[in-house]
């Protein structure tokens, strides 16, 4: 099917649904901003979203993921199984999600951080962030569902053989300070936690279900709380 330009924001109403949607597939990153019914159904409609600014912190990402390419897994935390770190950066696509018993047209596709082997021939996934959370559970709370999603495509993957996800968690760099050299302050301190995370999969499974009904249903009311839509409003947008 041939890809649809991005909309124009001067004469596309944004209320009506297109014949089709302008994403194809669902990727795990966006799940972490879809507790807005609105902004999901017109990002996945008509592909429109307010970029975040986020180049530092991706390359502070790409630069602490490769440093960890190939280490032992317990030199990041005894909590993991023993095994060795890989860089994935592999892009998956998974089998069509269920939604009432029956496949829909949506699939899962995106690539992870890091995919460890573990000695009892399971894997771990661990996903790096640069973040300056303090709270585990905030933490948690903002990127389970990006994890499950890689889970469910590991497991269920649209071709190759599934693997065995035996535990899932979070490597949190978080600035903390300045470092020195010989007293004069050269970069950045970075205090490194491993967070695991537990695993929910029928809740990820009833999540992405009702993501796509939101997804397939008519234009939707904003959350109260969506900073983005509050823009909107602001700017006499809506």
């Amino acid at each position: 099917m041939p890809r649809r330009e991005k909309s124009d924001l001067r004469v596309v109403d944004f209320r009506i649904r297109p014949e089709e949607p302008y994403k194809q597939v669902i990727t795990p990153s966006s799940l972490y901003k879809a507790n807005c019914d609105r902004c999901t159904w017109m990002s996945y409609w008509h592909n429109f979203s307010i970029p975040a600014n986020l180049a530092l912190q991706q390359q502070q990402s790409r630069i602490q993921e490769a440093s960890f390419d190939g280490i032992d897994s317990q030199k990041i935390s005894s909590l993991l199984p023993p095994g060795w770190m890989t860089l994935h950066k592999g892009k998956i696509t998974s089998q069509p999600i269920l939604v009432k018993g029956k496949p829909s047209r949506w699939k899962l596709y995106g690539e992870l951080d890091f995919l460890a082997t573990n000695e009892d021939g399971t894997y771990s996934i661990i996903d790096g962030k640069v973040s300056m959370k303090k709270d585990e559970n905030e933490l948690i709370a903002n990127y389970w569902t990006q994890l499950e999603a890689y889970v469910f495509m590991l497991e269920n993957p649209e071709s190759g053989e599934p693997k065995k996800i035996a535990t899932i968690g979070l490597l949190q760099w978080r600035i903390n300070g300045a470092s020195r050299l010989d007293d004069v302050p050269t970069g950045f301190s970075i205090e490194q936690t491993y967070v695991p995370v537990e695993r929910k999969p029928a809740e990820f499974l009833a999540f992405m279900e009702k993501m796509i009904n939101t997804i397939e249903g008519e234009f939707p009311e904003a959350n109260p709380d969506c900073y983005d839509c509050k823009f909107l409003y602001e700017i006499g947008f809506y």
